[in-house]
Parts: structure tokens; C-alpha cells; sequence
């Protein structure tokens, strides 16, 4: 096991907890899940976006991502259509109700995230930043 294993699974799971859904007041997510609003980020920076997309980008099977979508479309907040360069082809893309959903919960975030970054000195900021990259590169690979 690789030294510190165990303190990086503390802390990141710590980290998760802290900033999971479930500490925002319930109506600021419309009901969605954590998976259900990364679908629904991702859709909103693609026009074109395939439930095949959605799936790899999310690391969920096909049908993981049609049931994910099958969600937002039943809140009104992400529509199937077919692809305007392959009518097989299956599109997904955010309602003007979910891209309102997406914008108050990043809005939210940000203010969250914004509180514990004013009680964090530039310079430790900067180190934090460039570890939590490589972690997550790391992460990827």
C-alpha cells in the first residue's frame, strides 16, 4: 500500500461529505442527484451530445445514462432530440428550467467554495491548487 493511502481516503472523503448535495438546502437542487446534476453539466457544454457521451464522460454504462436522463427529463430539466448531423443519433440537452437549475446551483457553490477560499492564505491557495491538479491528473490516467 502506498505510504499515506489511508489519510488521502480520509480526506477525500471528507472533502466528498463536505461538499455533497445534501449539505445545500434541498431546494436549491431540484431534486437531483450528484450524478443527476454532472449529467446535466455536461450536456450544457456540448449542442450535440449523445446518451453514449454522457455515459463516457460520466464513467456509467448506456443504460445508466438513459436512466440519469430519463430523471431530468421527467423534472423538466434536459430534452432528447435526434442529432441535427445523424438522425440515429440521439441528443440530449438542457431545458432553459435546467440551465436555470444548473446556474442556482453553481451559483451556490461558488459562494460555499468562495467562504473557505477567504480563510486560506494566497500562497497555501496556489499550493492546494496545483496539488488538487496533479491528484486529480493522477487521478485520470
Amino acid at each position: 500500500m502506498a505510504e499515506n493511502t489511508e489519510q488521502f481516503v480520509r480526506y477525500i472523503d471528507d472533502i466528498v461529505w463536505r461538499f455533497g448535495i445534501h449539505v445545500q438546502d434541498n431546494s436549491c437542487c431540484h431534486g437531483m442527484s450528484y450524478a443527476d446534476i454532472r449529467a446535466l453539466k455536461e450536456i450544457s457544454l456540448e449542442c450535440d451530445c449523445s446518451m453514449q457521451g454522457i455515459a463516457r464522460k460520466l464513467g456509467f454504462t448506456k443504460s445508466g445514462a438513459t436512466r440519469v436522463v430519463d430523471r431530468l427529463e421527467k423534472k423538466g430539466l434536459a430534452e432528447r432530440r435526434r442529432s441535427e448531423t445523424d438522425g440515429r443519433v440521439c441528443c440530449v440537452q438542457p431545458t432553459a428550467k435546467g440551465r436555470d437549475a444548473l446556474d442556482e446551483i453553481n451559483r451556490n457553490a461558488h459562494a460555499r467554495m468562495e467562504e473557505i477560499v477567504a480563510k486560506i492564505d494566497a500562497p497555501m491557495r496556489e499550493i492546494i491548487l496545483t496539488a488538487l491538479g496533479s491528484f486529480l491528473g493522477a487521478a485520470k490516467k
